[in-house]
């Protein structure tokens, strides 16, 4: 009988408190690509595959060639972002080869590593008293989830968090809607109609 596939429904992402127990259970040389990754919505692929003559530090845009759609896109970066390349170019072992990765990771993939770090994030977290239970099972696609939800929970329209995320349908990025029912009402509050000020006075 043929498989269904598996509705990658779980929303899950990282508050303040557990996006640092994570990246300090990180190894150090690890921590930049967490960083971009939660604040570019990059996925793994993408990051491995970033040479430096894909990044423009003064337009602060970074170019993914090929997007896990076929297809080249734009990703800007905030100040965060910046501050993570600005640090890792000053540490280039080639600096004059354009075609050099922004990262060095020895791991080809993240669940050889990140599973392990979540782990020692969730016991860190118990240890000082906080819920643990949100990162069960949390992988390092679910940046992706912590990327996108932020930004909805800051007022940013689905259209525009599809784009920076480089989901192929707005479909993909319905899924973050209900995270932001203040910015929902603001917008069904503009079709009140306010009544002309003499209407008003009688």
């Amino acid at each position: 009988m043929p498989k269904f596939k598996e509705a990658n429904q779980r929303v899950v992402w990282l508050t303040p408190t557990e996006e640092a127990a994570i990246r300090e259970a990180l190894p150090k040389e690890l921590r930049p690509l967490f960083v971009v990754s939660v604040h570019t919505g990059l996925r793994w692929s993408e990051e491995l595959g970033l040479l430096w003559m894909h990044v423009d530090m003064l337009a602060g845009i970074i170019t993914i060639q090929r997007s896990k759609n076929g297809q080249t896109r734009r990703v800007p970066t905030n100040s965060v972002v910046r501050a993570v390349l600005l640090d890792l170019g000053s540490q280039r072992k080639r600096p004059d080869d354009p075609s050099e990765p922004v990262f060095e990771c020895r791991h080809a993939q993240a669940d050889k590593f990140f599973p392990k770090a979540v782990e020692r994030a969730q016991q860190a977290l118990k240890i000082a008293n906080k819920d643990a239970s949100r990162l069960e099972g949390y992988t390092w696609h679910g940046k992706r989830h912590t990327f996108a939800s932020r930004l909805v929970m800051a007022g940013v329209d689905l259209r525009t968090v599809q784009e920076l995320g480089g989901w192929r349908t707005l479909a993909m990025v319905q899924r973050y809607s209900h995270l932001a029912p203040e910015h929902l009402q603001a917008a069904v509050e503009r079709l009140v109609v306010q009544e002309p000020t003499e209407l008003a006075r009688n």
